[in-house]
């Protein structure tokens, strides 16, 4: 039986829902597109972890869901939501981000939870409102959020997510926020009813659904209040499917694993070749980061060049150039608030030069920054899935890409480690701390 199903709203934290699934001892996959179910009905959950849905205990599709409108969003979870939807599968996980950030035509968390809960089956609706491990804690219905790892903000205060240039946090009462996008009666089961312990939460959770009540949003201040909630929520999916909102710590919760030790990182590696970095965050960390590496060339261009045929041929020439000659390269957008450039778009032209630059030479790692960015950008490179390969940085896993094509290009993808992260992840040293990863041995 298929332990978890889960779709993400955007590649960074899919892959560290996909960590923690590996962390807890599950096989899991994360898919580009549906798997076909139907050929698999039967065998869910059973047989030897391989490719293949049936064969595993969870998986995942992730989408760039956060970075849509609200119509273009709803179609999408539509669509892979119906594929998705298994007689066998009693806990599905809407993965969105750790900061909550949304808006009610862009990202909208309501309508396409609604969407997804409809073609699942799911009458009641859990959200999950903090992940202690990257020190996002949810108190009385309120999200704060730490600054790497310094000093822990009210969202509408974070100096990042509060000022996010496409979904600005302005309020920190989950439930005010997610009215705004659909859910006017969001209820709140607070810290002291969840330290009542696993059977007083359960009868909370069936008295609020024999009431009604539809959403319910679940304080998490630290790990102890995951693990109660998870054993909660195993046994309200014993009689009717379930939808879980929240990020990874969904999948801490439903199965309790042990937080990234520094000693996995030794796990990871790179393939003979260099690193292509590129960072299309615009956060100050992610800016840090970018600032500090010392080992690779760098290239900073414009928001405009990207969209500008002559000037982005010049710079993937000049690219190109530097990793067939060995050299790690990092490319970074620079900071111009005032392009009038929208948001997607310049995503979307992020995607396609990654894209471009990654089937054009044989690359040892692929590093990308930024979650919008990273969505678009591994849509772009046409592979059919991800998996976990070992812990690397906090929220930052490295992942390997899988394609199974005849064609040359997109041969040299597969296999390919990867780690995408968003723009508050990380270490400052992270981008050298990958250029400096052991080469495996072939």
């Amino acid at each position: 039986m298929t332990k978890l199903v889960f779709c993400a709203d955007d590649f960074t934290g899919a892959s560290d829902t996909l960590a923690t699934l590996a962390r807890a001892g599950l096989s899991a996959r994360l898919y580009l597109t549906a798997p076909d179910m139907s050929e698999h009905k039967d065998d869910i959950g059973h047989g030897s972890p391989g490719s293949d849905p049936g064969s595993l205990d969870a998986f995942g599709v992730a989408t760039s869901l956060r970075a849509m409108g609200v119509e273009d969003g709803v179609a999408t979870i539509g669509k892979l939501a119906d594929q998705l939807a298994s007689d066998q599968c009693g806990i599905y996980h809407f993965k969105i981000c750790s900061t909550f950030d949304s808006a009610p035509e862009t990202g909208n968390i309501a309508a396409v939870a609604d969407r997804y809960a409809q073609s699942v089956g799911a009458k009641w609706k859990a959200i999950i409102g903090g992940q202690p491990s990257l020190r996002r804690f949810c108190f009385l219905g309120n999200l704060f959020a730490g600054v790497g790892a310094g000093q822990i903000h009210r969202i509408d205060r974070h100096p990042v997510m509060a000022n996010h240039p496409v979904t600005p946090m302005s309020e920190a009462d989950l439930r005010r926020h997610l009215a705004t996008q659909g859910w006017s009666n969001v209820g709140l089961i607070d810290f002291t009813m969840i330290r009542q312990g696993r059977t007083a939460l359960i009868a909370e959770i069936k008295r609020r659904i024999a009431t009604g009540e539809t959403e319910t949003l679940f304080d998490v201040s630290d790990e102890n209040d995951l693990l109660t909630i998870g054993e909660a929520l195993h046994e309200i999916a014993r009689s009717a499917p379930i939808l879980c909102i929240g990020a990874s710590s969904v999948a801490q919760a439903l199965f309790p694993s042990f937080p990234p030790l520094p000693q996995n990182a030794a796990k990871a590696s790179r393939r003979a070749g260099p690193v292509f970095a590129f960072a299309g965050s615009r956060s100050p960390l992610t800016a840090e980061q970018v600032a500090s590496a010392q080992n690779y060339v760098k290239y900073r261009v414009s928001p405009s060049d990207l969209l500008d045929p002559d000037a982005v041929n010049l710079l993937k020439d000049e690219c190109l150039s530097a990793l067939k000659d060995g050299k790690n390269l990092l490319v970074s957008l620079s900071d111009d608030r005032n392009h009038t450039i929208a948001s997607h778009d310049l995503a979307q032209a992020s995607a396609r030069f990654i894209a471009d630059i990654s089937r054009s030479v044989a690359l040892g790692f692929l590093l990308i920054a930024g979650g919008d960015t990273s969505s678009l950008a591994v849509q772009a490179l046409g592979i059919d899935s991800l998996s976990y390969v070992a812990d690397f940085d906090a929220g930052a896993p490295v992942i390997r890409a899988h394609a199974q094509t005849h064609d040359s290009a997109q041969n040299s993808l597969d296999g390919l480690p990867m780690l995408l992260k968003g723009g508050q992840m990380g270490k400052v040293t992270l981008f050298d701390n990958i250029a400096n990863l052991a080469i495996a041995k072939a």
